[in-house]
């Protein structure tokens, strides 16, 4: 995807849990940071500049989880991996990150207070215990990219059913390439800025 050698995100760190299968990535106080930047600050006050990031961490997560599941890397590698992917993609939402430049008027608390509702049914199935840890509205940005990145592998299982398609280079770019895949992406960069594309 375009853009996507040009990724180098700042990235924090979170232990994962294999507590709940639909909850592939339970959100932890961060325990190291890895820092970065991108060669250029791209500008997220069109949200198609964002869905093309979700493309690239779209692009790595794929190829994280199934070379996992094809024992090309050893599961803490592999998760850890993962991780990195998901809430590197979170980060770019974070207030003053200085990844990239982010619209006017955005922060983390107001998107998250403005998703809270829309994520409110995976919220409430939570235990209080994880639950608690989105109380801060800024939480809730790095719980709808995990969501996402849930939806994602979702839609990528079916796809590979479906097809009868071995997981390798080929295949990950047909999926990718689909047009309701990249509208499915600007919908959350949508959801999450609060903007519509131009």
């Amino acid at each position: 995807m375009r853009g996507c050698s040009n990724l180098n995100l700042t990235v924090h760190t979170i232990p994962m849990t294999q507590e709940d299968p639909n909850n592939m990535m339970q959100a932890h106080p961060p325990e190291e940071a890895l820092s970065g930047a991108l060669s250029i600050r791209p500008s997220l006050a069109d949200p198609t500049a964002a869905a093309e990031l979700f493309g690239c961490a779209a692009s790595d997560f794929l190829h994280a989880v199934y070379g996992q599941h094809a024992g090309m890397e050893s599961e803490d590698e592999s998760d850890e991996r993962i991780a990195a992917i998901v809430f590197g993609l979170a980060a770019l939402f974070e207030d003053q990150s200085g990844i990239v430049e982010l619209p006017a008027g955005f922060s983390t608390a107001k998107a998250g207070a403005r998703l809270r509702q829309q994520l409110s049914r995976r919220l409430n199935a939570m235990s209080a215990e994880d639950r608690k840890l989105f109380d801060d509205d800024a939480q809730i940005v790095t719980l709808a990219v995990n969501v996402f990145f849930e939806e994602l592998l979702m839609m990528a299982d079916a796809w590979f059913q479906t097809t009868d398609r071995e997981p390798d280079e080929a295949a990950f770019h047909d999926f990718l390439s689909q047009e309701t895949l990249h509208a499915w992406m600007l919908g959350w960069a949508e959801k999450i800025l609060g903007i519509k594309a131009r």
